[in-house]
């Protein structure tokens, strides 16, 4: 299903996983799609000595546009605005992730800080 952002997310809030969400520099995007089809996306953040990976669960709409992370001026910071859509009730989805350059967007089920979190499953070293 086609979403219309620029229309449905006027009366969307800045999600509290974050606070001041657009503090954050963007220095992590990382993408999975398991084979049960849940797609995750996590998203490493950077603020002066403090950092963070945020875990979007049931990501759908994932869009990067080519020379993603680019920043359209050399001097811009690539930050994230994280919108609690919630009101919009529309098949679970509670997320709205966009970018400030425009490179990167998507839909989420939820969000969550993730510690410790691996996008790929570790396997075990084999015994000789």
């Amino acid at each position: 299903m086609e979403r219309a952002p620029g229309v449905t997310l006027i009366h969307a809030k800045d999600h509290p996983v974050l606070r001041d969400a657009v503090a954050w520099q963007l220095t992590e995007v990382r993408y999975a799609l398991p084979r049960r089809g849940n797609a995750r996306v996590v998203l490493g953040f950077h603020r002066a000595d403090e950092s963070l990976q945020l875990c979007f669960e049931g990501v759908d709409e994932f869009s990067v546009t080519a020379g993603f992370p680019d920043a359209p001026n050399s001097g811009e910071r690539v930050r994230v605005r994280i919108l609690d859509v919630t009101h919009l009730q529309w098949n679970g989805v509670t997320v709205r992730v966009e970018s400030s350059c425009g490179g990167l967007s998507f839909w989420a089920r939820s969000v969550r800080i993730a510690e410790g979190l691996s996008l790929a499953p570790r396997r075990r070293p084999r015994r000789p």
